[in-house]
């Protein structure tokens, strides 16, 4: 059975996942938010099966086509999911969440 990758499926996945880790209090400012995002992208390029599929599913074929030298189909598939995910993922979104979650903690704390 080959790998498959769904990009959108990896976009609703991340986010719900970066919803919870703020509600947890685990990502708390942007430097966090931003090391978890590379993190679950670094995770989802370990293996060569997977890392065919990503670039597949994003039509990812020019080993030249970023701003970084790329010598394999892992670096190629960070790379073009790096670069979807940055497209599509609003950081403000998730920003305005931790900031109303510092709200709230802030106001629980206060009374």
């Amino acid at each position: 059975m080959s790998a498959t990758f769904n990009k959108y499926q990896f976009l609703r996945d991340l986010k719900a996942s970066i919803i919870t880790e703020i509600e947890n209090g685990n990502i708390a400012n942007e430097d966090d938010l931003r090391d978890y995002v590379n993190h679950d992208i670094d995770n989802e390029c370990i293996y060569y099966a997977d890392c065919f599929a990503i670039a597949m599913e994003l039509n990812a074929t020019d080993f030249t086509a970023f701003d970084m030298e790329i010598n394999n189909i892992s670096q190629l598939a960070y790379c073009a999911l790096d670069e979807y995910v940055n497209e599509e993922l609003d950081l403000n979104e998730l920003i305005e969440i931790m900031e109303e979650k510092d709200r709230q903690d802030f106001e629980n704390a206060t009374n």
